[in-house]
């Protein structure tokens, strides 16, 4: 592992170190980088490189600093991202489609992080963009602590997302949605009830979300057939209806505002289903089968 620290003044060593480790070091698997203002700025090869931290990094504006140039992160399995507060977002388009072996993303105590995959700015084709990012071996999703940041991903991603077992969300004081549609893929399809389905996720928690609204736009209905743990906390303000039907699968349903005799507990034979009251605390276990 490589380690760095109290570099924070050392700008210009940003810009170089990096790219010569990574011509001299074609097989290092972990990276370590503490305190410096800007990282990675060309299209070098870091292809064997399989766990990157970047902690303690207060300075730090940019990481990739042009979303054209691509970082080799082809055997990447985790990004860890932690006290970084001047940080704005995580990935670029451009990294966002090429990290096919992410298995695990953590992100903690970004205070000014506004998005996880950076906006290109090109409206008119942004929605072709986001609908190819894919993260196929995605396994877990953990995000705390980061005040500024409004939405996870666009809900296009949510389709990409075949292996996500955990998704973890703390104490995100401005996220108003999990998966947010983007302008271009609200005008694109008129479609109604868009039915989505992340397969493997098996835990879901969301905590201490005040302005939490939805976990996704009106008119898309999540199942979570492989679901086990569901917690949500501390979000009273959230519009969208989660619901356990006869198999045990998960729901999460955003629809236009309901009337109040609508948001009742459901539980019974007939139904088969387990409904919770909108904006109520939710614990839900699967019941064991042995």
């Amino acid at each position: 592992m490589l380690h760095f620290e109290n570099m924070r003044e050392r700008k210009q060593s940003c810009n170089m170190i990096v790219p010569k480790l990574g011509q001299k070091l074609p097989n290092m698997e972990y990276l370590t980088i503490i305190n410096f203002e800007e990282l990675f700025d060309g299209g070098y090869n870091l292809s064997s490189l399989r766990k990157l931290e970047l902690d303690r990094l207060p300075e730090l504006r940019v990481a990739w600093k042009d979303p054209i140039e691509v970082v080799n992160f082809q055997n990447l399995t985790q990004l860890n991202v932690c006290r970084c507060g001047r940080l704005r977002s995580i990935l670029s388009l451009t990294m966002a489609r090429n990290l096919p072996q992410l298995s695990s993303l953590l992100i903690d105590e970004c205070e000014e992080l506004e998005q996880i995959i950076e906006k290109d700015g090109q409206t008119s084709s942004q929605g072709h963009h986001l609908q190819s990012i894919c993260f196929p071996n995605l396994t877990e999703i953990r995000i705390y602590s980061c005040e500024n940041l409004k939405c996870l991903f666009p809900v296009s991603v949510a389709y990409g997302l075949p292996k996500l077992k955990i998704l973890r969300v703390v104490n995100v004081s401005k996220l108003e949605q999990v998966f947010e549609q983007s302008g271009d893929e609200a005008n694109g399809s008129e479609e109604k009830g868009k039915v989505i389905q992340i397969p493997q996720l098996g835990t879901l928690i969301l905590e201490k979300l005040p302005n939490l609204v939805s976990f996704s736009s009106v008119g898309y209905h999540f199942v979570f057939p492989s679901l086990k743990f569901l917690a949500i906390r501390g979000s009273p303000n959230i519009s969208t209806s989660f619901s356990v039907d006869s198999e045990e699968s998960g729901h999460a349903k955003t629809e236009a505002i309901r009337s109040i005799d609508e948001n009742i507990v459901e539980d019974s034979t007939t139904a088969q289903q387990t409904t919770w009251p909108i904006g109520s605390d939710i614990e839900w276990c699967r019941p064991w089968s042995g």
